[in-house]
């Protein structure tokens, strides 16, 4: 009984793998090569998979891009963060949720790169995204400027936390333009977090 039972259990646990493998695959390639260059024969060979394997699971190669933009690894990331971090005060939590988000940025290389062609291209779905991945970003910088300071100061907040989304996505371009060694990212973490908290500390 506990045998059978657990057979389709494995069947779905080995599909869902199949169907990431896949899914991780093709942003290797798209995010290397571009969507319009990467073809459902490349995916394969990637994958060392036939062509039939991957039509099991897509249908077509526009099911694969849907399927990464919809399931994008940033968006575990980012629910992690709207969590809050565990702080004493402003500066702290500012600058733990920074470094944690040039981290995750540099773990999500892949897909970033991915997002930014999709943006010379295919503009429309890209661009969805990434406006989900900023408002996301910003309301939990948002959440956490309110949490740490008095009420008198909230109405800054929307407009801080847009600032410190934008110095941090500017750093990491600069970090991976540069190709610096990543311990640099926590300098420039508390650059930008300190260029927040005067923004802050000026509002009266």
């Amino acid at each position: 009984m506990t045998r059978t039972s657990a057979r389709p259990h494995f069947g779905r646990r080995r599909a869902d793998r199949t169907r990431r493998r896949i899914l991780d695959a093709s942003l290797q390639l798209f995010s290397n090569y571009g969507y319009e260059r990467a073809s459902m024969d490349d995916i394969a060979l990637e994958l060392e998979a036939t062509k039939g394997l991957l039509y099991h699971y897509f249908r077509s190669k526009k099911d694969i891009l849907t399927a990464i933009l919809q399931e994008h690894p940033l968006r575990v990331a980012i629910e992690q963060f709207e969590q809050g971090v565990p702080a004493t005060d402003l500066r702290e939590a500012l600058t733990i949720a920074s470094i944690l988000s040039l981290n995750m940025m540099r773990e999500n290389r892949p897909f970033i790169r991915f997002v930014m062609l999709q943006m010379q291209s295919s503009r429309e779905q890209a661009e969805v995204v990434l406006q989900e991945i900023i408002d996301r970003w910003t309301a939990a910088y948002e959440q956490t400027i309110k949490l740490y300071t008095p009420a008198r100061r909230h109405s800054v907040a929307p407009l801080a936390a847009r600032q410190l989304v934008d110095l941090i996505v500017a750093s990491f371009i600069r970090n991976e333009l540069v190709g610096e060694p990543g311990e640099h990212l926590e300098s420039y973490a508390m650059e930008a977090v300190e260029t927040v908290l005067s923004r802050i500390s000026n509002e009266r």
